[in-house]
């Protein structure tokens, strides 16, 4: 049989991935190109000063925090491959975006050591003096400034593009702004292939508690290793606090008195510990598909088990309702189907396209769980499963397996962004629980999670044993705030709706706007009118939703 790489499917995961999967602690996801950072990290990179494009920025000379926020900002045009990305909107209108670059300090505590630069991309409103809007797509380790274009042309309503300036900053350690790398190529397709730095299939079904806890650890210490090789001291301070000091410091670079945001996702809680360490400062905010602050690793990493889970469950439904499912029986039985296809794919990997590179388990999982995202992708996945299953050929889900890493054509990799998925949460939540409790939680999720439940558990293994500080979860209030909305989508599977409904109630001033529906995140341009004007009122002139608003399709 001959395996062609397939064309058909392209253009539906394209866009939708643009939108969707930024967003996630445990889907590696798309994210923009961005140049390795100098071992040691002893100087800013300055490579991108060599183009045309930029006008380097003033150097900073700093012994405060002060010196940063007084830094002048010289703004360029931009590339067109900066601000777009697969899926992105046409390259036509270049001119009317900018681009620049600032200096930041590494460590916010010693301002006056060694320094970083942060890239970020302006859409002009064409009014002087508009306010700004920020946004982040989540991550973490998703960058924001490859995707202004699809924001201002395809996201974002016509209002609000007219009204803000929109703002996308690549967070410390992200995209174009000084780039966390911790792992060559190779090796990043040895992860992706295998679930292993060390190319180790792992059987978990197998595994005594305690060997699962030692594999963990053999791996997070691998990586840390690597990011500490190659990046120095930055892998250290590319926490979400010293993000959101970042976005402070660019608020007033800009002469903006209050920062304005949209956040999805992990950008929920970039947003929201904004808040809490500027509360004065807080503007009209939206968090759409919200974290909660205060939940451990371990409780975050069930819950979005547990709403994949719920997910997969509603795809089958309308895959089995459809002529072209590879499925068949009820549910419970489609679903045992599905497992016991990925299950073999340890075993027998199925051939693709690429004769070196085979559909493994650990790729068509990654396939399955970025597919949940949305429910325009379900068709997609069942394709895809139907030309595996029927054809014996893991083509397709390998190609969409490579989109969600962000693999090119080339074997290369446009992003780091499972380098800084994985570093970043390990910066911002801390190991909890006993090796007891754990081995207890990963059976009742087997027991309860038919597909999803083998791989569930164990959020914590390990994570002590990564060379870094790691910040303390608890409650966000942001006291003294502006009102925050917070959307939740009742079937997120990323964020669920749980998580939403504790953010609203920590804040002080939070807002719940409730979506009845499934996928992840509500706004878009093209949601239904009553999350477009909850969420458009408010960013628009201040509306405050009704708390407790509940909307449908």
């Amino acid at each position: 049989m001959k395996y062609s790489k397939p064309a058909l499917i392209a253009s539906v995961i394209a866009v939708v991935f643009a939108v969707f999967m930024a967003t996630t602690i445990l889907v590696v996801t798309v994210w923009s190109a961005q140049s390795i950072v100098n071992a040691g990290g002893s100087k800013p990179d300055r490579s991108w000063a060599e183009s045309e494009h930029y006008t380097e920025p003033d150097p900073v000379t700093a012994s405060s925090a002060e010196d940063f926020y007084a830094q002048n900002i010289h703004w360029g045009s931009c590339r067109a491959d900066q601000i777009t990305d697969r899926g992105s909107a046409s390259k036509s209108s270049l001119s009317e975006y900018q681009c620049a670059r600032l200096y930041a300090p590494l460590d916010w505590e010693e301002p006056a050591g060694e320094q970083i630069t942060l890239s970020l991309a302006i859409h002009r409103s064409g009014s002087e003096g508009a306010p700004a809007l920020f946004f982040n797509l989540g991550g973490p380790g998703g960058a924001s400034v490859n995707s202004i274009t699809y924001q201002v042309e395809d996201s974002l309503g016509k209002d609000l593009v007219q009204k803000y300036d929109i703002v996308a900053l690549d967070p410390r350690g992200v995209g174009e702004s000084t780039p966390l790398k911790c792992l060559s190529d190779a090796e990043l397709d040895t992860y992706n292939a295998t679930g292993s730095f060390f190319g180790v299939n792992s059987k978990r079904e197998e595994e005594t508690p305690q060997e699962i806890v030692e594999s963990s650890t053999r791996e997070l210490t691998f990586l840390a290793d690597h990011c500490e090789h190659r990046s120095g001291d930055l892998f250290a301070h590319i926490d979400t606090v010293s993000a959101a000091k970042d976005f402070d410091m660019v608020r007033e670079v800009l002469d903006q008195p209050n920062f304005n945001y949209l956040g999805y996702s992990y950008g929920t809680f970039l947003g929201a510990t904004y808040a809490e360490l500027f509360p004065a400062k807080t503007g009209r905010m939206v968090l759409d598909g919200a974290i909660d602050p205060s939940m451990s690793v371990n409780e975050v990493s069930d819950l979005q088990m547990r709403g994949f889970e719920d997910s997969i469950g509603h795809w089958m439904d309308i895959c089995l309702a459809s002529k072209s499912c590879p499925f068949t029986g009820d549910r419970s039985a489609a679903l045992k189907q599905l497992k016991d296809f990925l299950l073999g794919l340890d075993e027998e990997p199925l051939p693709t396209y690429d004769r070196k590179r085979p559909l493994t388990m650990n790729l068509a999982l990654g396939a399955v769980i970025g597919t949940m995202y949305s429910e325009d992708t379900y068709p997609v996945l069942t394709q895809a499963l139907s030309s595996a299953l029927k054809d014996d050929d893991g083509s397709q889900l390998l190609y969409i397996a490579d989109i969600l890493n962000d693999r090119e054509d080339d074997g290369s990799y446009s992003s780091n962004g499972t380098e800084a998925l994985i570093a970043i949460n390990n910066l911002d939540y801390e190991a909890a629980g006993t090796i007891e409790e754990w081995e207890r939680d990963a059976e009742l999720l087997k027991r309860e999670l038919p597909v999803f439940g083998t791989w569930a558990g164990y959020a914590s293994a390990g994570l002590d044993t990564w060379p870094t500080s790691h910040a303390q979860r608890q409650e966000i209030h942001a006291k003294g705030s502006q009102p925050i909305v917070v959307v939740g989508t009742t079937h997120d599977p990323a964020t669920p709706y749980v998580m939403a409904q504790r953010l609203a109630s920590q804040l002080d001033a939070g807002v719940l706007v409730t979506y009845d529906g499934w996928g992840h995140t509500a706004y878009s341009k093209d949601a239904g009118s009553c999350v477009v004007g909850a969420v458009e009122g408010y960013l628009l002139d201040g509306t405050v939703p009704q708390n407790g608003l509940s909307c449908s399709k």
